[in-house]
């Protein structure tokens, strides 16, 4: 079976303590609330999964919340890209990319892309002086 190219371009990472909300994005309405505080799996400058419990239709509009350690919570417009239930059936993960950066009609505001790039400088720059050097793997 042949493996899909891979097609994202930013690194993905983890981010210990990162949690995601949402609510569902729709026309005219205002309302504030959003889901409880779900599980970061991985971020990237373009996206994020997540752990979830409902089913959201592919496309769909989300407004996102993420709440980083040490950073003010972030408001992302995104669109689902996949779901998936985990191999034991007792979840879901639900992955999203957000909408594009820039100063038009449902963009997202390129203040938060910056505050992504720190976030994305702290925790990629972390995991590369950390991972292990092939020389440091050697058992000579």
């Amino acid at each position: 079976m042949v493996q899909g190219i891979e097609k994202r371009t930013c690194y993905r990472f983890e981010v210990p303590g990162g949690k995601v909300e949402y609510r569902k994005f729709k026309m005219f309405n205002f309302q504030k609330g959003t889901s409880i505080a779900y599980r970061l799996i991985n971020l990237s400058k373009g996206g994020v999964s997540f752990v979830c419990e409902e089913v959201i239709r592919k496309n769909k509009k989300l407004i996102i919340k993420l709440l980083i350690p040490d950073y003010e919570p972030l408001e992302l417009l995104a669109k689902v890209r996949w779901q998936r239930s985990s191999s034991d059936g007792s979840y879901l993960t639900m992955g999203v990319v957000f909408m594009p950066f820039g100063t038009g009609v449902y963009m997202n505001l390129m203040e938060t892309l910056n505050v992504l790039r720190k976030i994305d400088a702290q925790y990629v720059n972390c995991l590369l002086y950390t991972s292990p050097s092939p020389r440091d793997l050697s058992t000579s």
